[in-house]
């Protein structure tokens, strides 16, 4: 037999089995923020999701740590939507928010307690099904994206592969929240990749963890989380363990490999009567992969205020945590006039790329993308003509604050952690690993 090294497919019909004003691909936070706040413009929206549960690697990653809202100061930076689905993630599971902190709080008096949170996976996954049925978002689930539809620089639609097969769902804007830029990147936006460490979480249980929740009797004393492979607030320059790029095959099937032998092998090596590994996460846990380029870049420019600011930002894993403002054009592309990216896909390089992968700045962008989308429609103009007055105002009314203010400005500009030893709270241990690659 002749050995096949490529097969043409004959031309076939695509059905069309949706509508909306605003599609957005990819239910993980950042995706559910876009889709929140577009609904809430008046705009019909459909949500489609590869997976079968929302939460991107928040919930299907175990990923489940709300970094914080605040600057370790005492001073909440985060508000609108990253706020409120802070505490959706909460509303019916546990949570380690301290004390001094509230939704609608400004400020804490204790500054060094991070507004910040644990929540259980389930739990969230269900209050955020319940959230976006009660805005009247249609969620797909299981429903791979596999290609644009464009004409010119508009992209009309998108075709996903589902147990129906293939499919055509058509909008008059489109929200790239895939956290690969997979959307934007098929459209011919100007992109950039970059391999991502190995770093994997899990459930475990083990006698001690027991008792301290029998003591407390509180339930997620009873078990942790598991962290192992690098770190990403550490330095890993010195690290043997290799990277992959999430956006091809073989990347991420080498991820998965590898990070599943990482946890074969501590489970080997500390598995006991008393003790489990009670879950494995569901997808791989990239943290970057693929961002756009965009209009303008996000940079760490010290103190730096800008006229074209959605929102400020910071950097979760530092205490204090640096502020910076986040720039509109930085989450769409020069040419593409009715898609926007939500997430860590956004234009942001370096230390950028690293402050708005975490959850609070993937919900911030998400409701940035998805209130500036619904403008665009109203207005009739392309994404990149948005007025930046109005779009601010809006995102303002909500509780985001769109300027630093000047008793912020003091940590702007301060160096990414570099301290391996640096722990999130008690619930989570960690292995930091720099294994040779098996």
């Amino acid at each position: 037999m002749k050995e096949i090294n490529q097969v043409v497919q004959p031309e076939r019909t695509v059905p069309v089995v949706g509508r909306s004003d605003i599609l957005v691909v990819g239910g993980g936070f950042a995706g559910i923020a876009a889709a929140l706040a577009a609904s809430r413009q008046g705009k019909t929206v459909t949500l489609l999701e590869k997976s079968i549960a929302l939460g991107g690697l928040g919930t299907m990653g175990h990923v489940c740590i709300y970094l914080p809202l605040c600057d370790g100061l005492g001073h909440k930076i985060y508000g609108g939507l990253a706020e409120e689905l802070l505490y959706t993630t909460i509303k019916y599971g546990y949570h380690t928010l301290p004390e001094q902190w509230s939704y609608g709080s400004e400020e804490a008096a204790n500054g060094k307690e991070r507004y910040q949170t644990h929540f259980n996976v389930p739990a969230c996954v269900m209050a955020f099904d319940e959230l976006l049925e009660t805005v009247g978002v249609k969620v797909v689930f299981d429903a791979l994206f596999c290609d644009v539809i464009m004409e010119e620089d508009v992209c009309q639609g998108v075709i996903v592969e589902t147990k129906s097969g293939r499919e055509a769902y058509m909008a008059r804007s489109v929200i790239d929240a895939s956290g690969d830029a997979d959307v934007m990147y098929r459209a011919g936006a100007d992109c950039t990749e970059q391999k991502s460490i190995v770093s994997h979480w899990t459930y475990e249980l083990d006698a001690d963890t027991v008792k301290k929740g029998s003591q407390t009797g509180k339930a997620i004393d009873a078990f942790s989380l598991r962290w192992i492979g690098l770190r990403p607030d550490a330095d890993n320059s010195t690290a043997t363990l290799p990277r992959y790029l999430g956006t091809t095959n073989e990347g991420v099937n080498g991820y998965i490999r590898c990070s599943r032998k990482l946890a074969l092998d501590f489970l080997k090596e500390h598995q006991t009567e008393d003790y489990t590994m009670l879950t494995l996460p569901a997808m791989a846990q990239f943290r970057t992969s693929r961002r756009i380029n965009g209009v303008k870049e996000f940079t760490v420019q010290q103190g730096e205020s800008i006229s074209d600011s959605v929102g400020c930002v910071i950097n979760c894993l530092d205490e204090p945590a640096a502020v910076y403002e986040f720039p509109y054009g930085a989450i769409i592309d020069k040419r593409i006039s009715n898609m926007l990216a939500a997430g860590r896909i956004v234009a942001a390089g370096g230390i950028g790329w690293e402050i708005m992968r975490y959850i609070p700045g993937c919900v911030f962008t998400g409701q940035v993308a998805g209130t500036a989308a619904a403008m665009a429609i109203d207005l009739n103009c392309p994404v990149q003509k948005v007025p930046m007055e109005a779009l601010q105002a809006a995102l303002a009314e909500t509780g985001v604050r769109i300027h630093m203010k000047d008793e912020w400005r003091e940590t702007a500009g301060k160096p990414f952690s570099t301290d391996p030893t640096k722990q999130f709270d008690a619930h989570i241990r960690n292995e930091n690993l720099a294994y040779s690659a098996h």
